[in-house]
């Protein structure tokens, strides 16, 4: 399906007014001498945040204190690190080239023991955990889901071009929707694979895709610059929140549904990601927008009403909130 632009709400044509309300930096806290931070992920409790360190060693933080809780280190380079939804798991994808395979090591938090091992892709995009902590979702070219409890394959839902940038599970955990490189967004059954609709197709590539808490809509965004609001039952794009000048790298959506917070990055230099908004989904105006130059955004989440993400330059990782 092409987007018919003439139906679209002409919400998308419209100024969007920036509140001056910026981020908040909560904590800085350094690193070793020569190291820096690649990518990271905070707990959605606010507790904690894991970060990929350049010298390869996966780096746990308490939040609140700014003291160093575990440090993780593997016989392979680190790849994608994830939070299960509740804060009581960490994934972390690791690349083990001599095996010519990968591995995903899933670690209770509380006692820091290893609760699960997976065989994996040697390149990693994403790690999705479904709510209910049963399932984990990864994807290169190819799109696994994987049960834990059973220690299986549930079903490969691989896009027959391009692998997928980004997978959300819906809340109740039976769908699973990607953002996929032929410009499709699709929505699978999470157990069987099967496709639920119409997929959602798009002028250009998709990076960013998210279900809303109810689970009526799934959010996209990518190289279009704007946000779509897709009716995961049929497909249809419902509605566009106005343009933006940055491509929309990932988003993340409150859990009451109401706002959405959207990283974006330099439509010129494509690396360049240090720029955020926080947008009001109902009005379809942003309520905060922060940029910093010479900072790197390398993840974040929602805590609460107020969206918190981790930040690098040089040596010092930096922790902001944003309401």
């Amino acid at each position: 399906m092409r987007l018919n632009i003439a139906v679209l709400p002409l919400l998308c044509c419209l100024p969007v007014p920036v509140c001056a309300q910026s981020a908040r930096q909560e904590k800085a806290i350094n690193l070793p001498a020569g190291v820096s931070v690649e990518v990271a992920s905070v707990s959605r409790t606010g507790k904690l945040v894991a970060v990929i360190c350049s010298d390869h060693v996966v780096r746990v933080w308490s939040v609140d204190s700014g003291e160093l809780v575990r440090g993780l280190e593997g016989k392979s380079g680190p790849l994608r690190v994830q939070f299960s939804r509740d804060g009581r798991l960490l994934a972390v994808a690791y690349e083990i080239v001599a095996y010519e395979k990968g591995a995903i090591r899933v670690f209770d938090v509380d006692s820091w023991k290893l609760q699960y091992e997976l065989t994996a892709p040697l390149t990693m995009y994403v790690l999705a955990f479904s709510p209910d902590n049963q399932r984990l979702a990864f994807s290169d070219i190819n799109t696994e889901i994987w049960d834990f409890t059973g220690g299986k394959r549930l079903t490969d839902i691989s896009p027959p071009f391009g692998g997928s940038s980004a997978l959300s599970f819906s809340p109740d955990g039976r769908w699973v929707a990607t953002a996929d490189g032929d410009a499709f967004v699709r929505v699978y059954g999470a157990s069987t694979g099967n496709l639920r609709s119409t997929p959602a197709e798009f002028l250009l590539e998709p990076f960013a895709v998210a279900f809303s808490p109810d689970g009526k809509s799934v959010l996209v965004g990518g190289i279009d610059k704007t946000i779509s609001i897709v009716d995961p039952e049929t497909g249809k794009v419902v509605r566009v929140l106005p343009k933006q000048p940055g491509l929309v790298l990932s988003l993340d959506v409150s859990d009451n549904g109401r706002q959405a917070a959207v990283v974006y990055g330099s439509a010129e230099h494509f690396l360049t990601v240090n720029h955020i908004s926080l947008w009001d989904l109902d009005k379809g105006t942003v309520l905060a927008d922060f940029q910093k130059p010479g900072i790197a955004l390398v993840g974040g989440t929602f805590v609460g009403d107020h969206y918190v993400f981790a930040a690098g330059s040089g040596n010092q990782l930096t922790l902001w909130s944003i309401h």
